[in-house]
């Protein structure tokens, strides 16, 4: 399965052009040619490399078989040691590498982890606008997620107790490379990372600890790719795809309006749809 990285390039925009596998990421950070921005986006569906459960048993399961290995975070954390792996060992003397290379990890929920302080006060992004349902004026945060920073100018063993959000990676990248005003009232009020960048050398990779993530539950690749597993869910899905593709002229022609469509039909119109929106991830794996 293809993990899209967003890149920015100043002579391409849109995600027809910007979201490319993985494996270029990897081929980049060897290559010293990383783009100045890299949004590294784990696959949530099928063979899933993220912390969440198994979310393809929804999408792609037969009544006899479970494409996705049991729910585990392993998956996630073989998909982390990866990238680790592809910024330490980043040694091209010219161009991106190791000692110029940020790697921040975020997360959006805890996993399930209960957070026992109640979520604080933050200002909402348009101070003055109307409430909205139920009368959430955006004025708080939510429960508190982990980040991680990984740079050789980083202090080993450092912690952050301050308070940091979601936006701080905006407040970071204006800081450092003086992108102009803040978007709204919640990144400018967001704390940066840039100040815990503060060493005068840099701490050699040579001497980053070792990441050897434990064995990943096997992935039943073989019915996948033999479009043999689709479940209820994922077959109803299938009808506001279709609906989508038949009032838009840029869109594959969808297969026909039956509710009972086979698993290879609805994973095939799947992949030509794909294929239309992020041609660079359908070039590489020689889809239609």
């Amino acid at each position: 399965m293809l993990k899209p990285v967003g890149r920015c390039r100043e002579q391409a925009a849109g995600p027809a052009t910007n979201f490319v596998p993985f494996s270029e990421f990897e081929r980049d950070a060897a290559e010293g040619t990383l783009p100045d921005f890299s949004l590294i986006e784990p696959n949530l569906l099928a063979g899933h490399g993220d912390y969440h459960p198994a979310f393809a048993r929804a999408l792609l399961t037969g009544i006899d078989v479970s494409a996705d290995p049991p729910s585990s975070i392993l998956a996630g954390e073989a998909f982390l040691g990866r990238i680790y792996d592809a910024i330490r060992t980043a040694a091209s003397p010219v161009g991106s590498n190791v000692f110029n290379t940020v790697l921040l990890v975020g997360f959006d929920e805890p996993g399930g982890t209960y957070d026992h302080v109640p979520p604080g006060p933050v200002p909402p992004p348009e101070p003055g606008a109307p409430p909205g349902q139920l009368g959430f004026a955006f004025d708080r945060s939510g429960y508190r997620v982990p980040a991680v920073i990984v740079s050789p100018w980083v202090k080993a063993g450092t912690v952050c107790t301050e308070e940091y959000r979601h936006t701080s990676m905006l407040a970071t990248l204006r800081e450092v490379w003086n992108l102009g005003e803040p978007f709204t009232a919640r990144d400018a009020a967001a704390r940066s990372f840039h100040h815990i960048l503060h060493l005068d050398t840099p701490r050699s990779p040579d001497s980053w600890p070792n990441v050897t993530p434990l064995p990943v539950p096997s992935y039943q690749v073989q019915r996948a790719e033999a479009f043999q597993t689709l479940s209820v869910l994922g077959r109803r899905l299938c009808h506001g795809l279709y609906d989508h593709a038949r009032n838009s002229t840029a869109l594959p022609t969808p297969p026909g309006s039956d509710p009972d469509v086979s698993p290879a039909l609805a994973i095939d119109f799947a992949i030509q749809l794909g294929a239309r929106l992020f041609p660079e991830l359908a070039r590489s794996r020689g889809a239609r």
